[in-house]
């Protein structure tokens, strides 16, 4: 008897604990998929530098997901957080930014192109750390990370087809376009917050 009463003591406070938890450890899903989302980023420069573009392929595609979800849990469960305003972004950025070094260099992209894009990225960053809600997305930069990745998914493809890579750049384009329309957009709000 005394056996059973010790586990049944032992089940109900672990299950209290788990279930009194289960709201932090719920918070912080998003946050952790945005920090697996930056941690492919190593494995993606390796396999970008040993040219592995089926490996680069399925690593875009996980960071597509990753991003997807890290949304859709935080927006479903009201998990939004000052870090994950920052931290998705940011994994945001760097996923899409390094292949576009990398297209840069092999001179599928211009630089100019890219060196605007990564001083907008520079100036929206500075501005979400200055702010503190951490200056979530507009809808418009959510349709220019989307334009990008799917230009990213499109040059990266492992199926080699013209119509691809021309798709490809006119997401890159669309995206590029949203980017500039986009700083202006939030320099606008961060001049009216003043």
């Amino acid at each position: 008897m005394l056996v059973e009463n010790v586990i049944y003591f032992l089940y109900t406070k672990t299950n209290l604990l788990f279930r009194k938890n289960l709201k932090n450890l719920a918070l912080n899903v998003p946050n952790l998929l945005s920090i697996s989302r930056l941690l492919l980023v190593f494995p993606l420069i390796l396999f970008l530098e040993i040219n592995r573009p089926l490996y680069v392929f399925i690593l875009i595609i996980i960071g597509v997901l990753t991003d997807y979800f890290d949304g859709l849990i935080a927006k479903k469960f009201n998990l939004k957080t000052r870090l994950g305003a920052i931290l998705d972004p940011l994994s945001d950025k760097v996923f899409y930014l390094i292949p576009f070094v990398f297209l840069c260099k092999n001179n599928l992209i211009p630089f100019w192109s890219l060196s605007l894009i990564l001083f907008r990225e520079l100036i929206i960053s500075s501005l979400r750390n200055s702010t503190k809600d951490g200056l979530p997305a507009s809808q418009l930069g959510k349709f220019k990370t989307f334009f990008f990745f799917i230009s990213v998914i499109a040059f990266f493809t492992p199926l080699k087809v013209k119509l691809l890579n021309n798709l490809a750049l006119i997401f890159y384009w669309l995206g590029f376009f949203l980017t500039i329309a986009t700083l202006l957009g939030y320099l606008r709000l961060k001049k009216n917050l003043i």
